[in-house]
């Protein structure tokens, strides 16, 4: 992703290994950190081309293999990809980073049925590795496959014993499932068992403002905020609860008037909107992701080395850091505290919905700042508060609660929106017949610019 290893410093390291391996053309190690470094800055046919090299070279262990099946899947040779992904599993069942991008993969060329074979497979072979079960569950529920979820949080727990976090992933199973008695009883035994636990904390929240009690979860969430200051999950339950018990405190906490900022960029639309639409090249969304009906690019867009993509982002980070700069500073707000002069992008990505395509309401666990910038937009939807419009605070609809929006802004073409991480958002269904293209990203509180 683009982090601190952005711009010169990224270029510094090329360069070196580069000379590294230009000294010594058997390095081979050196050929695969330079494939590396070149993928982190978009230069997919160069890195492919090291990898190669250092493939043909008998550098052939997971890490390397893995390298070069994510290079063919950057390079939207898909086919090729997921031949390699099975292969190198075949022979390191314990290579944990290319199940996950597999079993992210697979939905999106639409072979979702086959997402969790590889999982399968690897734990009958190795079912000694704990965190290959742990990969396994997560990559259950994010696909929200409950039966197999339930079933290897079952096994994991006779081979591991109890586990806390097991016991975490077997309460969403049944949730899932339909058994919330069993799921809060569950998640009751973990919070007991291990108080600290936050994400057992945070999930027993999410079921008790499903069944009513915000009293109960308020208490436990201001224990999660308390246990971990910046997680974005604990503070976007907490803005429900304390909108369920009329608490003042929700304003202070999500001041949508204020704290949802918009402005107009000074982009070429029409040439970025040719430029996105090329890159959806996959057959539906990820399975883990918020949109209905329609694509996401993969990979993290603004390390591709394309003018139009690089002035998008620099145009963005400009915009973004004048916006934040006007905030009052607040060391006790969850967002407000953590400003910085800088921001440092945490994954990008664009989205291109089809007619009937929406968000469901979600927030962004791994952000602070998150974003949605508008590039192309089907005639008539622009500034329509109806169809197609975002809205902010309307929690999760598995909470079953009816609740208005807060905060409803209309997609205008070439404007880009910024708010909280931890701010319920999600868009409201367009039927059109052209595509809506976005653009978003996550941030972080940066310091000085990298170089």
């Amino acid at each position: 992703m683009l982090k601190e290893m952005t711009g010169t410093k990224a270029e510094r390291e090329i360069a070196a290994l580069r000379r590294r391996v230009s000294s010594n053309p058997g390095d081979l190690v050196g050929r695969h950190n330079l494939a590396v470094a070149l993928r982190t800055v978009g230069r997919f046919e160069e890195a492919l081309g090291e990898v190669e090299l250092a493939y043909d070279g008998g550098l052939r262990g997971a890490e390397t293999r893995t390298v070069r099946a994510n290079l063919l899947a950057d390079l939207a040779r898909y086919d090729e990809a997921v031949t390699e992904y099975r292969k190198l599993l075949a022979v390191h069942p314990d290579a944990i980073a290319a199940h996950e991008t597999l079993s992210r993969l697979l939905p999106q060329r639409g072979q979702r049925a086959t997402a969790l074979d590889s999982y399968r497979a690897a734990l009958n072979r190795a079912p000694q590795l704990g965190m290959l079960w742990v990969s396994a569950m997560q990559a259950a529920c994010d696909l929200g496959d409950h039966l197999q979820l339930l079933s290897w949080a079952k096994a994991a727990n006779a081979r591991f014993g109890n586990d806390t976090m097991i016991t975490v992933f077997a309460a969403q199973a049944m949730a899932g499932l339909g058994d919330f008695v069993e799921a809060r009883n569950l998640l009751n035994n973990a919070v007991a068992a291990d108080p600290d636990y936050v994400p057992a904390i945070t999930t027993l929240a999410f079921y008790l403002l499903q069944h009513g009690d915000a009293r109960a979860a308020e208490r436990h969430l201001l224990r999660a905020t308390v246990l971990e200051p910046d997680n974005q999950s604990a503070w976007s339950l907490l803005t429900v609860a304390w909108r369920l018990l009329d608490d003042a405190r929700e304003t202070w906490l999500a001041d949508y008037e204020r704290q949802v900022m918009w402005s107009d960029l000074d982009i070429d639309c029409g040439a970025l909107a040719v430029r996105l639409t090329g890159l959806h090249d996959t057959l539906a969304a990820p399975a883990d992701q918020s949109l209905r009906g329609g694509t996401q690019t993969r990979g993290d867009l603004f390390s591709m080395r394309d003018p139009l993509i690089e002035q998008l982002a620099k145009e963005i980070k400009r915009s973004v850091e004048i916006q934040l700069a006007a905030l009052p500073d607040d060391p006790s707000h969850p967002f407000l505290r953590r400003k910085a002069e800088r921001i440092i992008f945490e994954g990008s990505w664009s989205v291109r919905l089809l007619s009937k395509g929406y968000h469901i309401s979600h927030i962004h666990p791994k952000g602070w700042l998150s974003s949605a910038c508008y590039i192309a937009l089907p005639a008539g939807l622009e500034s329509d508060i109806g169809e197609g419009a975002l809205e902010f605070g309307v929690p999760d609809a598995k909470l079953g609660l009816s609740l208005e929006p807060r905060r409803t802004l209309a997609p205008i073409e070439g404007r880009l929106v910024i708010f909280p991480s931890y701010y319920w958002h999600g868009t409201r269904r367009f039927v059109r017949n052209a595509p809506r293209l976005t653009v978003a990203f996550d941030a972080l509180p940066g310091g000085r610019e990298p170089g």
